[in-house]
């Protein structure tokens, strides 16, 4: 029997000792080619190591960007004062009307009058005994005419043996009626032969909506095997009309009239849903919904202080476990805290105390936490009092601080410097200092921010390549030197937004660059796996290959032996 030991030095990475006996014919060589191959795969061990190690970090960033998202989302929803503030607007008798305000609303109370209904017209025919009343027993198609608020004729033809329901179907069905809608209605069984009657309803209210039965076209007209469908045998069950209201007193003596009986353009930024007529005025207050406005400044700090909670937990650092998260020391999170933290305890451009009521989220009750030994540290804090009572008091103010965009305002008390227009997205917010001279009527000098403005005409116009590239101011062409003050404002929501969506770029945000790089770093290593998987299953093949001939050659002398063994074992035998 052949004897093998102290195979060693197989890889300089994994060292284990690896020992066999006993080769032969029952050698286990598959188990000693695997220990040989797991030795060689130790590198391609740590390459899926460090490829985790990676992927944790890729999936925390793409995390982070998730939350990021939510909190650009949010911001967006309410980054002007269009979409930030809002309305409620009460009824005092909701019998006779409802209302409701946009955020363009101004805040006040309107007594409303209500006259009129708006109404459609229908029309009903005179009768006949049966639904299944045959209305055209003539023998040929007969024709059923009518026309719409003003409109050309509807003709619809009436095949020979159509009932009253066919003649209803047969008008809706019509692709030239586009406004009218016929019924058959049961009036009891009281009614005898005049019981079922067919009904034309106007589809819209207003006095110009009215249904005229066009007799010239028709001739369904009670002769020849016909039931009679003409004018004569309509009644008017309802006159198609305006609605009229009269808005605070006016107009006197006579009405606002509408078509219809929801009314938005009377009073600026509110609807109003007339039900009944009233003889007395009904009052109609709009106010601020300031709790509305307030969830929406909670939800934004919700989603500010995800991101921050997400940043701390991922760059945390425990000294008595010595255990870092994974993003610890991370350039691209550090620019994304800093950006956030800048803008949520920061300033809003273009606002200025006194001028302005608030100028930072502190003034309505929204703090950092400062305190490092806080769960909540770096996270905003409401004072839902102090909130309170900052949109209690001046819900304007509030409004602007978070939602004002691209708001230019003129401190000029003179009215010589006045705003005129900015380019949203390119000129930057900020408080800017002009100055302009003018001299024989025309402008002859200007500057904004200490910047030479382009002259038109009486506008002063920031140019390009600096932060007031497209501000146009106006000055007043009298002669004299003037200087004043323009500010080009930008609230909290338009702050994070506009941020967010740098540091969210696809091509250019620090998030974005980073998941791609450790994503190459990923490929890489892929690359590295796949050439040692395929080294590694070279050296398989190869032990494979020697340790068959080891095995061919051990079955040889396995061989050689056992024949010896048998002709010693003969001369043993012979001898004694």
């Amino acid at each position: 029997m052949a004897t093998t030991s102290g195979i060693s030095g197989v890889s300089t990475y994994y060292q284990p000792s690896i020992t066999f006996s006993g080769l032969g014919s029952d050698v286990d060589f598959a188990s000693i080619i695997d220990k040989l191959v797991e030795v060689e795969s130790a590198s391609i061990q740590r390459f899926e190591s460090w490829k985790s190690e990676w992927s944790e970090k890729i999936t925390a960033l793409a995390d982070l960007n998730t939350k990021m998202t939510d909190l650009r989302t949010a911001a967006a929803s309410m980054n002007t004062l269009t979409k930030f503030v809002s309305k409620t607007a009460s009824s005092s008798s909701t019998s006779v009307l409802t209302a409701t305000a946009s955020s363009s609303a101004t805040s006040g109370t309107h007594q409303i009058l209500v006259n009129q209904l708006a109404q459609n017209e229908i029309e009903a025919h005179a009768g006949l005994a049966g639904s299944d009343t045959v209305v055209n027993s003539s023998g040929s198609a007969k024709v059923f005419a009518f026309s719409y608020a003003g409109g050309a004729a509807v003709s619809v033809s009436v095949a020979n043996g159509a009932t009253l329901s066919d003649l209803a179907a047969a008008i809706n069905a019509s692709g030239a009626n586009t406004g009218v809608t016929a019924t058959v209605l049961d009036m009891g069984e009281s009614y005898g032969a005049t019981r079922y009657r067919l009904q034309l309803q106007g589809n819209s209210t207003g006095s110009a909506n009215t249904i005229a039965i066009d007799d010239a076209l028709t001739t369904l007209d009670g002769a020849g095997g016909t039931e009679n469908f003409e004018s004569a045998t309509f009644t008017q069950a309802q006159a198609a009309q305006n609605s009229q209201i009269r808005v605070d007193g006016y107009p006197a003596g006579t009405w606002i009239e509408r078509s219809t009986n929801v009314i938005g353009d009377v009073i600026s930024g509110v609807t109003l849903s007339l039900l009944n007529t009233s003889g007395t005025a009904v009052q109609v207050t709009v106010n601020d919904d300031t709790s509305a406005m307030q969830d929406k400044i909670e939800d934004l700090v919700e989603k500010f202080n995800a991101v921050i909670s997400y940043v701390k937990e991922q760059t945390n650092f425990d000294s008595t476990t010595g255990e870092a998260g994974i993003l610890l020391g991370n350039y691209a999170v550090e620019i994304v805290k800093s950006a956030m933290n800048a803008i949520g305890s920061g300033s809003a451009p273009g606002f200025k105390d006194p001028n302005d009521p608030y100028i930072n989220l502190a003034q309505i009750g929204i703090t950092t936490d400062v305190d490092e030994t806080s769960d909540t540290f770096g996270q905003l804090l409401i004072d839902s009092s102090t909130l309170t009572a900052a949109l209690g008091s001046n819900p304007t103010g509030v409004a602007r601080l978070m939602s004002a965009y691209f708001r230019g305002v003129s401190d000029d008390a003179t009215g010589n410097i006045t705003y005129y227009s900015s380019l949203p997205g390119i000129t930057q917010p900020g408080i800017y200092e002009v100055t302009a001279t003018v001299s024989g009527g025309v402008i002859t000098a200007g500057t904004i921010n200490g910047h030479a403005a382009t002259i038109s005409g009486d506008t002063l116009t920031g140019q390009s390549g600096y932060d007031e590239y497209g501000l146009a101011v106006r000055v007043n062409l009298v002669d004299g030197n003037y200087t004043g003050t323009v500010r080009l404002q930008m609230g909290k929501n338009g702050q994070f937004s506009e941020k967010l969506d740098d540091l969210l770029s696809v091509t250019s945000g620090p998030i974005n660059i980073l998941i791609n790089n450790y994503q190459d770093i990923i490929d890489g290593i892929d690359a590295k796996i796949e050439a040692e998987e395929r080294r590694v299953e070279a050296v398989r093949q190869r032990l494979t290959q020697q340790f068959a001939r080891v095995d061919a050659i051990l079955s040889t002398l396995n061989q050689q032996s056992e024949y010896l063994s048998t002709q010693l074992k003969k001369l043993t035998g012979s001898s004694s």
